[in-house]
């Protein structure tokens, strides 16, 4: 399973915004100890991040970090959060099997960063 030295970061709220405004794609898994579904996600996304090299891996807790799963609007656990440059770029709530979230990552990856932001801009311009 890789070289043993990726990890999957607990993110909590002072460490989520230098994490996630790294520049980097960032995968969040939120989710919480007591969820079945969220416990067997996990399990997949561990095997992503142990697997995936460029990519920050992070977890939030629901029951612990409350205000994180109120920033994402979290109505359903668990739910995959990706982020490119501090920008939100995709949201799912629910479970992925392995290959979707690797698909997932792997276009978080492809994005062009600058699309990215024109994207936002635009957004926020409306």
């Amino acid at each position: 399973m890789g070289n043993g030295n990726r990890e999957v970061i607990s993110l909590d709220v002072d460490n989520f915004s230098p994490t996630v405004e790294s520049g980097g794609v960032v995968v969040i898994d939120i989710s919480a100890e007591w969820c079945g579904p969220c416990q067997a996600f996990t399990a997949v996304f561990h095997e992503a991040a142990a697997s995936t090299e460029g990519v920050v891996f992070g977890h939030v807790d629901t029951d612990t970090q409350p205000e994180l799963g109120a920033a994402f609007n979290v109505t359903a656990i668990p739910t995959v959060a990706v982020m490119r440059g501090g920008v939100l770029i995709f949201l799912h709530e629910g479970s992925l099997s392995a290959q979707a979230l690797n698909d997932v990552i792997r276009q978080a990856k492809e994005l062009d960063p600058d699309q990215v932001c024109a994207s936002v801009a635009g957004k926020a311009a409306q």
